[in-house]
């Protein structure tokens, strides 16, 4: 299927028209997760011990998850539909390396 210019999502940061980037929120920096960022774009940390965690936004509606050791080195990446999914697929994927 073939898409048309106007069909296809504007993933940029630049068209946001000032607005915060992604679906992150201060107000989701809760249960152990930080805010981070500013408020053009903002995303969530959280640290495991031996490993980090991170949700930042992909497009302006979605988010990403990723699990990764101190050194920046990556354990496990996933996109997920909002920030509370986000959140929880890292807990248990952290959960799921601890057991």
């Amino acid at each position: 299927m073939r898409m048309r210019g106007t069909q296809v999502a504007d993933h940029t940061r630049a068209n946001s028209g000032g607005r915060p980037y992604g679906p992150i929120r201060p107000e989701d920096a809760t249960g152990g997760w930080e805010l981070a960022g500013c408020p053009e774009e903002w995303w969530l940390t959280r640290n495991f011990g031996e490993l980090d965690a991170r949700v930042k936004a992909t497009t302006p509606t979605t988010c990403s998850w990723w699990v990764g050791r101190s050194d920046g080195s990556l354990v496990r990446e996933a996109s997920v539909r909002s920030v509370d999914d986000a959140k929880a697929a890292a807990e248990a994927f952290v959960r799921s390396r601890n057991s």
